[in-house]
């Protein structure tokens, strides 16, 4: 009887070992990322016009009033608080639309933004998103200095997109994807405050 329970115990010892093995194989890229970058210990937090990730909802919008007021950007349709500028590429304009998200303790701690051409048309393949996604990516590159953006598939981290590209520095993460032919979106977030 003693000789089948230390059968018993060394089965389920190889089954746990064997499970732990599992998953450490199986921890996807982007959590790895997600975690090394946070280990890091370095805070990210600028965004654009002198916008920071953590920043009082208030002095946001302060800053926003001030742009507009300068006619650097403007209203635009969309989510309460959109906001437009345009870009200039070599031979187009992009619109770059932006909204905050702020936490429950009213600190700045995501900005969505979504790039588009205005002259875009069915029938004008050069501006559709897919093409459209390789400027931004690269813009952001040249932005915001560091790593270089992975590609995961969007079932791993937002369910209704396919591929997804992501790119964490310390505490912040873009997150680039279609929305459709002519739009792409990029998600700005600070994960110490997922």
């Amino acid at each position: 009887m003693k000789k089948l329970n230390l059968k018993k115990l060394n089965k389920l010892i190889l089954i746990f070992i064997g499970l732990l093995f599992y998953w450490s194989c199986n921890t996807s890229e982007y959590h790895k990322l997600v975690k090394r970058e946070l280990n890091k210990d370095v805070k990210f937090d600028s965004l654009i016009f002198n916008i920071k990730l953590g920043e009082r909802k208030e002095d946001y919008f302060d800053k926003i009033w001030e742009l507009n007021k300068k006619g650097i950007v403007f209203p635009a349709i969309g989510e309460y608080g959109t906001l437009r500028y345009m870009l200039k590429d070599k031979n187009s304009e992009i619109a770059m639309d932006f909204f905050p998200g702020f936490n429950k303790k009213n600190r700045l701690n995501k900005l969505k933004f979504m790039f588009s051409h205005p002259g875009w048309a069915t029938w004008n393949i050069e501006l559709y998103s897919n093409k459209l996604i390789l400027k931004v990516l690269d813009s952001i590159k040249k932005w915001y200095p560091g790593n270089d953006f992975i590609v995961i598939k969007g079932d791993k981290i937002k369910k209704d997109v396919s591929d997804i590209y992501v790119k964490v520095d310390g505490n912040r993460q873009f997150k680039a994807y279609f929305m459709d032919n002519m739009k792409v979106i990029v998600d700005v977030e600070n994960l110490n405050d997922k």
